[in-house]
């Protein structure tokens, strides 16, 4: 399959629009945008926002796990892999900007 770069960025967008969705119907504390972009790449990642101790944890109010709980969601087919734990690093920088 061919598309051009604007049709990627049009399926992109629709993509993410269904995990922003999730994300402001399954977070009920307050967040900024900088926090709001860490669950919705997290979920569009992994898929499993919903039921992640990250979202019970943040939902409890308790903010500073964050980071910690997205650091648990490094491996894929049972090994560590140096492109989650750089994305999962840079969420976690993000969510501590805020």
């Amino acid at each position: 399959m061919v598309i051009t770069e604007a049709k990627a960025e049009e399926i992109l967008r629709a993509d993410l629009a269904q995990f922003e969705e999730r994300v402001a119907r399954l977070v009920k504390v307050p967040i900024n945008d900088n926090q709001h972009a860490v669950p919705v790449s997290f979920d569009f990642n992994t898929g499993r926002l919903g039921k992640s101790t990250l979202l019970k944890k943040l939902n409890a109010g308790d903010y500073e796990a964050v980071p910690a709980e997205l650091m648990k969601w490094v491996n894929a087919g049972g090994k560590r892999l140096k492109g989650l734990v750089n994305r999962r690093a840079a969420e976690a920088g993000l969510w501590v900007k805020g």
